[in-house]
Formats: structure tokens, C-alpha cells, sequence
């Protein structure tokens, strides 16, 4: 890690206020006996400052972890812990730690506030954020030998992604025990990873059930010369995790009665409808980065309705990435982009069309 951040003394009141706000002493323990260090646990700390302040003991749990280089690793362990709380959040986003600071790709012009207010019809601008820091533990990196892409959980051990991702596998020329789907891969906006360790590192099944269901990609995808894609063309595929992750807390098992299991993208039902010019929201590992969320809107639908264009900004490794709407509602899986140089389109598969394709195939989705 970088030592060349070095907070002002407003910014470690701002954040000693929020941790006193957020925990008391004993949640305080858990929370850094689980994430950090032995010589970082709030114990230790509070036992050095006998005899002080609640805050002052904070106080030194924050200079503790910013002289060993990982002041990054506390903020962002606080916010997983407590995702609703508005000022755990606020210094998360200014660090860079969420999808909604300044790792925001929005080349709209408007703010995100405008965007939303604009084109959410069910959640206000306050209720956007307190979603996207939920949905951003639930968005993974697969790591695929080969290759990789994006994936996110539809149930608590059901990542959704595209074929294509999972290609190697199904070809023979990647073994599945090789496979990881890394959740919780973030990095501060200056750079800074946050330690691997905090990750949650999961595999796929150990048996031929990790693969529950899937259609092949279109070779018009890479050629729309050669036409539309078919309803049996869907690029998904939906793959089973060895644990249940989406049901634990991030960072794992806990004894914090106060922390959220993880979760998972509700398949909505009915699948919300595609309209032109509609606001398009992507989560995504472009090119094995980091989590980034990339702002765009819906630009045109092929004539079979099976695909469905968007400007939102992607690379190589965004295959896979949930669409949502400005509900967050998923609307899409995005699998391609124009094969020409620059690329002039992203292009995406309507989840509606694979949420009947599950229907059609017995898959039930929990």
C-alpha cells in the first residue's frame, strides 16, 4: 500500500464521530478482529488508553491503522459492517471505496442526483445510494484463467454471467477448481488497494451441478452482418458457488448482531420494460479493475428484441455485468460491444428474455 495519504485532522473527526455513531466497544472488537490485524483489534487499542474516552480509544484505533498502512482497510471494513449508515457511506464514497465516488464513470453531463431524479419512478436520490451500497458486495470478478469477466449473485450461492465468460470450462481447457469469483475487490480512488485478504475469495461446485443453466452467444454478436441473434441465443449462464455466500455477512461469518447478510439481485418480477433513452446504471470489473459503476442509456434494440443497445462505458472483462434501471431493477446482462476500433456501441441482452428461458428450463430463482 501507498503511506502518501496522510488525513487532516477534520477528516479522522469526521470518521472517529462515525465509528462512535455506528459501534460501541463490543461491536468495535468484531469488527476489527474479523477484517484487521491482531495489534489493531479495539481491545488491544482500549487496553493501551485505560482509563479514556470511548472516543479517544477510537481516536487511536484510527492512528493506529493509518501508521501501519491501513487507515483504507478500516474505512472500508466500517462501511461492509454498517451499509446504511449515511456518514460511514460519506467517507467511503470520498475515498473512493464506493461505486458512487469518484470511480463513477458518468460522461452524461448531469449529476447523479439529476440522473435519478430524473428517471426513477419508485426510489428517491437518497434511496439510490443506500441500494448501490448494497448491490456493490453482491457484484463479483470471475476469475477465469483465461480470460474473466464480470458476474453478479441472483441467490445466495447463484452467480449470473455470460457464457462466453465461462467459455474456457465448458471448451476443457480451463478446469473449474480454477475458477474464483472474487467479491469485495476494491481500491481507494488514489489507488490503494485494500487488503486481498478482506475479499471474499469463493470457488465454483465441485461437481458437474456448477453449471444450473445456459445459451450459447450468437456469432452475429461479433458480426452483426450476419443478422439478429435467436431466442436461443441469450449468452447467460447461471453457476452455482461452493458456499453460500450471498447469505453471510460481508467479510464473512460473524458474531455482530448488527450485520446485514450480503444478498443478491432479485430477479424482478415482471421484468421491467426497455425504453429508449431510458438511463442504463452497470457495474462492472473493466479490463480486472477494480468495481466501477458506468452511467449510459439505452440507444436502440435489434429488430428481434433480443438485444438491446447502451452507451454506458465498458472493456474487456465488463461481459457479465448487471444493467440496471434508475430503481436499480435489473434490465439487462451486458455481454458485447461493437467489434469495430473505437467501439461506437455497448450492447446488452434484455433480462426479461432470460428470465422466461429460465421459466421455460424449470430453473426456480429464490
Amino acid at each position: 500500500m501507498s503511506t502518501d495519504w496522510q488525513p487532516s485532522g477534520r477528516w479522522k473527526e469526521n470518521f472517529r464521530g462515525a465509528l462512535s455513531q455506528a459501534f460501541d466497544a463490543a461491536s468495535l472488537e468484531l469488527l476489527t478482529s474479523d477484517y484487521l490485524p491482531a495489534n489493531l483489534r479495539f481491545s488491544r487499542v482500549a487496553l493501551s488508553a485505560l482509563g479514556t474516552t470511548f472516543d479517544y480509544q477510537i481516536q487511536q484505533l484510527i492512528e493506529q491503522a493509518r501508521m501501519d498502512d491501513l487507515l483504507p482497510d478500516l474505512v472500508a471494513a466500517a462501511h461492509e459492517r454498517r451499509p446504511r449508515n449515511a456518514k460511514l457511506a460519506a467517507i467511503a464514497e470520498e475515498r473512493g471505496l464506493t461505486t458512487t465516488g469518484p470511480r463513477l464513470d458518468n460522461p452524461t453531463g448531469a449529476s447523479l442526483e439529476a440522473l435519478i431524479q430524473q428517471h426513477a419512478q419508485f426510489i428517491g436520490f437518497a434511496e439510490f445510494l443506500e441500494g448501490m451500497q448494497t448491490l456493490q458486495g453482491q457484484v463479483c470478478f470471475i476469475d477465469v484463467p483465461q480470460g474473466g469477466g464480470t458476474g453478479f449473485l441472483v441467490a445466495e450461492d447463484l452467480v449470473l454471467t455470460n457464457q462466453h465468460v465461462i467459455g474456457p470450462i465448458t471448451r476443457g481447457s480451463v478446469s473449474r477448481k480454477d475458477v474464483r469469483c472474487r467479491f469485495d475487490y476494491r481500491e481507494t480512488s488514489d489507488g490503494v488497494s485494500v487488503a486481498a485478504g478482506r475479499q471474499t475469495d469463493v470457488g465454483l461446485l465441485d461437481t458437474e451441478q456448477w453449471l444450473v443453466d445456459s445459451m450459447p452467444p450468437s456469432a452475429s454478436d461479433g458480426n452483426p452482418a450476419l443478422g439478429d441473434a435467436g431466442p436461443g441465443e441469450l449468452d447467460y449462464a447461471l453457476i452455482r458457488l461452493a458456499d453460500p455466500v450471498g447469505g453471510e455477512p460481508i467479510g464473512g461469518p460473524t458474531a455482530d448482531p448488527l450485520a446485514e447478510p450480503r444478498g443478491w439481485i432479485r430477479p424482478p418480477e415482471p421484468a421491467p420494460q426497455l425504453v429508449g433513452g431510458s438511463q442504463v446504471f452497470m457495474l462492472q470489473h473493466p479490463n480486472r479493475e477494480p468495481l466501477q459503476l458506468a452511467i449510459g442509456s439505452v440507444s436502440a434494440f435489434n429488430a428481434s428484441g433480443t438485444r438491446v443497445r447502451h452507451t454506458a462505458n465498458s472493456k474487456g472483462g465488463s461481459s457479465g455485468s448487471p444493467c440496471l434501471n434508475a430503481d436499480l431493477q435489473l434490465v439487462a446482462l451486458h455481454h458485447a460491444h461493437d467489434p469495430a476500433y473505437p467501439p461506437q456501441w455497448n450492447q446488452a441482452v434484455p433480462f426479461e428474455l432470460i428470465h422466461q428461458a429460465w421459466k421455460n428450463h424449470g430453473v426456480a430463482i429464490v
